[in-house]
């Protein structure tokens, strides 16, 4: 049901909404970068302790792009290697194009005050791609970050996006069989202080904690760079989906 009242109704109002945007001249500079991005290859074969990182997380107003779900704030944090140096913090409310329901202003602790005042989705995903230029995205869990920002590029008709990405939770899955792999259960374990949860930057700061200790973890088992550390854990995630796939018979 949910499907087809985004389908027939809630989409066109959606596409009338965002078509002024679509003319202005930041969006004409987003879709420049975008269709110009390249990753920077010595990055990918630079040693793992020495890369540069954008750790980020996304709040967003539910779990299903494909439907309206849009994105309503990021946070990102950006170290280098294992020297933990450097770190520069990003933060930005995005003005959501539709209401926005009073569950997800409780769990975000946002106001409908600070989303009125956010910028738009070009204005914002602009300030994030200049902020992670040159850096290895991070996030927990990737998979779920990049399909919803690829769902909202999508969306604003702009260029997809391809930078090179590790999946801290496929890391910790990897790292730590034993140990349940979502971001909290982790926190404790490695003894990361709890900040406020679902908050874009407080996630993004804890995740990069975690990531340290993880990236620490990816070196000392003889991983040396983001293309050796892409191609095992593409073996992990293969080997999840098959037992995934045995289960459900």
């Amino acid at each position: 049901m949910q499907i087809l009242k985004y389908l027939f109704f809630e989409k066109p109002i959606y596409a009338y909404k965002i078509r002024p945007h679509l003319k202005l001249e930041a969006y004409h500079q987003l879709y420049e970068m975008l269709e110009s991005y390249q990753s920077d290859r010595e990055l990918m074969h630079k040693p793992l302790e020495e890369a540069t990182y954008t750790i980020f997380d996304l709040e967003t107003t539910g779990f299903l792009p494909e439907i309206g779900h849009e994105i309503i704030s990021i946070g990102a944090i950006q170290m280098e290697g294992l020297q933990a140096c450097n770190i520069k913090k990003f933060h930005q409310i995005i003005r959501p194009i539709r209401p926005v329901h009073r569950h997800t202003l409780e769990l975000t602790g946002l106001t409908r005050s600070q989303l009125r005042s956010g910028c738009s989705f070009i204005e914002g995903f602009e300030r994030f791609l200049s902020f992670s230029k040159d850096s290895i995205l991070v996030a927990h869990p990737a998979k779920f970050d990049m399909r919803f920002l690829q769902a909202m590029l999508k969306r604003w008709k702009l260029p997809q996006f391809d930078p090179p990405v590790i999946d801290s939770q496929l890391l910790a899955q990897w790292l730590l069989p034993e140990i349940r792999h979502q971001l909290d259960p982790l926190l404790r374990y490695f003894d990361i202080e709890q900040m406020e949860r679902h908050h874009a930057l407080n996630d993004a700061i804890m995740t990069a904690e975690l990531f340290d200790q993880l990236l620490k973890g990816a070196v000392e088992s003889g991983i040396s760079d983001y293309l050796s550390l892409k191609e095992h854990l593409s073996h992990i995630s293969k080997s999840k989906a098959n037992a995934s796939l045995l289960l459900s018979r």
